[in-house]
């Protein structure tokens, strides 16, 4: 006989019990850790920075202890995640003033941190990456959807992205687990990097396509497939939908022709798209 639902939902929740951090302690250590790496960020008091800085890794490593993240040793994992902070800054600072130096609209580096939901989104992938690479489960992708929520921005922090990344505008971006994106890549709104499949028997296999450095990709285009390889100094017109390579300094367009329809026309058999 199937068990009541309440009975169900119990059971449950003892068996996730210790098993999965809290996402209240998950998104304040990742408040503390954006602000500690851009006290601009910061609201009110700024931050002080070693004991700062030691006050969040205490959180984190409590964070790691109240659940079960199957680590050898918490402590050194934190111990190491403190170690690859300076090269997350360094990464994270040629970001933004790739995003600087590629919008316009950009008055300064500091606009582009404080203001920019792409710098938000690239910022907290990289922290979450890291957790990844170490080995921590949940929180990495705790990070990325909060993130994700609060950007319209998706991007798995399994994917591998290389240094210089620009995000401009960037709502709808989704950027799939085993996609690899090189150096001084720039994204619009919309683009999609997928996966031709999604059985659950490619899982662990590469799915998601690779984009070679200097790559430009305009908004709305969908780039599926684990064996594609979008050739560097390329560029990806809106609206293009790929499933194969193209070679190095491509550009690739749409070549639809829009159809200017007769007012005479009878529009009674058209379809009426609703967006």
């Amino acid at each position: 006989m199937e068990r009541p639902f309440i009975e169900n939902r119990g059971q449950f929740r003892a068996h996730v019990m210790g098993k999965v951090p809290k996402k209240s302690e998950v998104y304040k250590l990742l408040n503390d850790l954006t602000e500690f790496l851009f006290p601009v960020l910061a609201e009110g008091q700024l931050p002080c920075e070693e004991s700062c800085l030691n006050g969040i890794l205490q959180l984190f490593e409590r964070i790691l202890n109240s659940y079960d993240p199957g680590l050898t040793d918490v402590h050194q994992t934190t111990n190491e995640f403190r170690n690859a902070l300076p090269g997350i800054y360094r990464m994270l600072v040629g970001d933004a003033t790739a995003i600087f130096e590629g919008d316009p609209a950009a008055h300064s580096v500091e606009e582009v941190i404080i203001s920019y939901p792409g710098f938000y989104a690239i910022m907290v992938y990289r922290l979450a990456h890291e957790m990844d690479l170490l080995g921590i489960p949940f929180i990495p992708r705790l990070l990325t959807e909060f993130s994700h929520s609060k950007t319209g921005i998706d991007i798995n922090p399994k994917a591998k992205i290389g240094k210089s990344f620009c995000i401009d505008h960037g709502t709808g971006i989704v950027i799939g687990e085993t996609a690899v994106i090189g150096a001084s890549v720039k994204m619009y709104q919309g683009v999609t990097l997928g996966a031709l499949s999604v059985s659950k028997d490619c899982a662990g296999s590469k799915r998601h396509p690779t984009i070679e450095d200097f790559v430009t990709l305009y908004s709305g285009c969908t780039i599926l497939g684990g064996e594609t390889i979008i050739g560097h100094d390329s560029v990806v017109g809106g609206n293009v939908w790929l499933t194969h390579s193209v070679e190095p300094f491509s550009l690739v367009i749409n070549q639809d022709k829009i159809r200017l329809i007769d007012k005479s026309l009878d529009m009674s058999d058209v379809i009426n798209f609703v967006i």
